[in-house]
């Protein structure tokens, strides 16, 4: 036998009998103190009426983070964020997030910011038909750009607001070119009269078929959070 026919079989048992080892990759987790130090954080943040945001814009402009939206106004749906809301800022609606538009490629600077992602937010509740800007406080947490998506996806996971985890949209733009005949989203089906939405096939969700499912997450959150519970 020559060598070259031996060393062919020593490979080919070797690979016959190879155990492929895998191991998991290492993944960083960010300290669960970290994630508590922000919650608590959060809660020392003071709350305004969205209807004085402009009287805010000094104190605002230059920063990014995350902002929570409260609502205490009278549409149905809402009747547990109402009542969760009735003594102070307890049970958000919506959490979102501003952040530096050229933090991927580490240039530029914050052009619109909380200030800037907050204003179009109230342009959206203005713009429809069953929503009042008088009914919404917010909060703010300013953060260092490198911490605002994590920020955000932390305070989401604790305070489970509606417009984020029942019904979607409230954050989106007009879509974009190739995209009109997108279906309406759940938020603006829900409170029409964003000048991009009416545009759109409607959504089938209803008022109705979501009561059941947001009446029993508010109860189940306002427990959670401490909030007062609505009574049924």
């Amino acid at each position: 036998m020559t060598s070259f026919t031996t060393n062919r079989l020593l490979a080919q048992n070797y690979k016959c009998c190879l155990v492929v080892i895998t191991m998991p990759l290492e993944v960083f987790q960010a300290p669960t103190t970290l994630r508590e130090q922000l919650i608590e954080f959060q809660s020392r943040q003071q709350c305004y009426p969205f209807t004085e945001l402009d009287q805010l814009k000094e104190e605002l402009a230059g920063y990014v983070g995350i902002y929570l939206l409260y609502y205490r106004g009278e549409f149905p749906l809402y009747s547990g964020i109402r009542v969760a809301n009735q003594n102070s800022c307890c049970m958000p609606i919506y959490i979102g997030k501003a952040e530096n538009p050229g933090k991927r490629t580490g240039k530029g600077s914050v052009t619109g910011g909380l200030i800037g992602r907050l204003r179009e937010h109230r342009s959206s509740i203005r713009q429809v038909n069953n929503l009042d800007i008088a009914d919404f406080d917010f909060t703010v947490v300013a953060m260092a750009v490198d911490l605002v998506a994590w920020g955000e996806a932390v305070l989401i996971r604790h305070f489970q607001p509606v417009w984020c985890s029942i019904i979607s949209g409230f954050g989106i733009h007009a879509p974009g070119k190739g995209r009109g005949a997108q279906m309406r989203s759940m938020w603006d089906e829900i409170h029409p009269g964003r000048s991009f939405a009416v545009q759109l096939p409607a959504n089938p969700v209803t008022v109705d078929s979501l009561q059941p499912q947001v009446v029993q997450h508010c109860q189940n959150l306002a427990v959670l959070l401490g909030c007062p519970v609505e009574e049924w």
